[in-house]
């Protein structure tokens, strides 16, 4: 693993997170609602999928190593959409 592999990779999920998202969003609200809440977490496995196997960067091994990874990213991905808009606004305000 090296450091351009690493920054290929989450260039990589970067990309194909928010391409994947809104259409994953977008497919669970047509064809299956139940499916809505778990958009998030599918659209960030594919993209955690597509960046271990087009990058030497992340490797991911084992079903609870996945699992867990796919968690935890997309809690950090979650609370990073949700804080960074409020920690932005407030700037502007006081700018």
């Amino acid at each position: 693993m090296t450091i351009s592999g690493f920054l290929l990779a989450v260039i990589v999920f970067a990309v194909v997170q928010s391409v994947l998202a809104p259409f994953i969003f977008k497919m669970a609200s047509r064809y299956a609602s139940s499916l809505l809440g778990a958009a998030g977490l599918i659209s960030t496995y594919v993209a955690l999928l597509v960046a271990s196997s087009v990058s030497h960067g992340l490797t991911i091994r084992g079903f609870s190593t996945w699992v867990f990874g796919t968690l935890i990213v997309w809690i950090v991905t979650m609370f990073g959409a949700w804080l960074l808009p409020l920690i932005f606004i407030k700037k502007k305000v006081a700018g």
